[in-house]
């Protein structure tokens, strides 16, 4: 039997509980008070929704998020709703496998989801494993639609980096040790800093994690103040590719116990086939993991046949949509979405 929204905690204050156990990087309290800060996701509305068990699952009432626009523009259904939309977690938090939600936090996400929309918007459940999905649809039934928004890929760390080297395609490990070492001789170097070591290089980044979005006319996803909070998360870091003190490669990472997620990021293309230095940089963070001791790394989206040939596993993330006022045109946008996106990850 499911719990009822009065077995949940929800802050009256609207601020982040000062301890949770979170199912990931992104419901930890260091991450949500992080994601406070923001300024290219503006909130209107938040609450945190707290189990007795201290999981917690954010909402967000927003007039506007960059990641939801760019699934919008891609599939030219801009937009979906006129009027604010209610997020059950930020579609940004997409670079972990969640897995099931507990129900107690579903009914409360839902209903107090819909109650905050006045009749008028959607709800939104973003990013869900497939065990996350039958745990909405189980507690508050089926949305008007789902979408397969998304596929995140990760990998497992075992042995050494000499090992995982091994472990690759003869071809493709010989073509990675090539690539590393010409960029080594063409004066390509990596080193990780801490994020309160980092602040200064984010207007030198921020070319390079945004550019990658000009596709399919994706709005800019991060902005210098919005990094800049990111690296105020307990364990952030950033990984730094340079030649001759030129910055041309950054992925911005963040470790939470044996975890690094590796969320955002680029590379100058000017010098891409120069200096292979997205596929340096890469091998860097898996080398540099293993140093740390971790055993599990996200890489996130896109990229996907690349990401599979070197032996990463992907997993499908799904967005539910609700809403107080479902309507056969919503259905029908929403299906037309799902066929767009499942086809661009399969050709991808």
């Amino acid at each position: 039997m499911s719990q009822s929204a009065d077995d949940i905690k929800v802050d009256p204050r609207e601020r982040v509980p000062e301890w949770t156990v979170p199912s990931s990087l992104f419901d930890s309290a260091g991450w949500l008070r992080a994601w406070e800060q923001v300024t290219v996701e503006p909130h209107l509305r938040r609450a945190y929704l707290t189990t007795t068990q201290d999981e917690v699952l954010p909402l967000y009432r927003t007039p506007n998020s960059p990641f939801w626009f760019g699934y919008e523009a891609q599939c030219e259904v801009v937009p979906l709703s006129d009027r604010p939309i209610v997020f059950a977690g930020s579609t940004y938090s997409m670079y972990t496998r969640r897995g099931p939600v507990p129900a107690e936090l579903v009914r409360a996400a839902h209903d107090t989801g819909l109650s905050w929309l006045d009749g008028e918007g959607l709800l939104i459940a973003p990013n869900l494993t497939e065990e996350g999905v039958a745990s909405w649809v189980a507690e508050v039934g089926e949305p008007v639609g789902r979408v397969l928004l998304d596929r995140t890929y990760h990998g497992e760390l075992s042995g050494s980096f000499e090992d995982h080297l091994r472990g690759l395609p003869k071809k493709l490990r010989k073509d990675v040790e090539r690539r590393i070492r010409r960029a080594g001789e063409r004066g390509l170097t990596v080193r990780f800093l801490p994020g309160d070591q980092a602040v200064d290089l984010v207007a030198a980044a921020l070319p390079l994690t945004v550019g990658t979005t000009d596709e399919h006319d994706w709005p800019p996803l991060y902005d210098e103040a919005t990094l800049t909070a990111l690296l105020g998360v307990p364990g952030s870091v950033l990984a730094v590719a340079e030649v001759d003190g030129d910055l041309v490669g950054a992925f911005f990472g963040f470790v939470q116990g044996t975890e690094a997620v590796f969320l955002c990021g680029g590379v100058d293309y000017l010098r891409l086939a120069d200096l292979s230095s997205y596929v340096v940089l890469m091998y860097a963070c898996v080398e540099w993991a293993y140093e740390q001791g971790l055993r599990h790394v996200e890489w996130g989206r896109d990229n996907y046949r690349f990401k599979e040939r070197h032996g990463l596993t992907g997993t499908d993330l799904w967005a539910l949509v609700y809403s107080p006022r479902p309507t056969p045109e919503l259905a029908d946008r929403l299906r037309h979405m799902d066929r767009v996106l499942r086809d661009y990850i399969e050709r991808g």
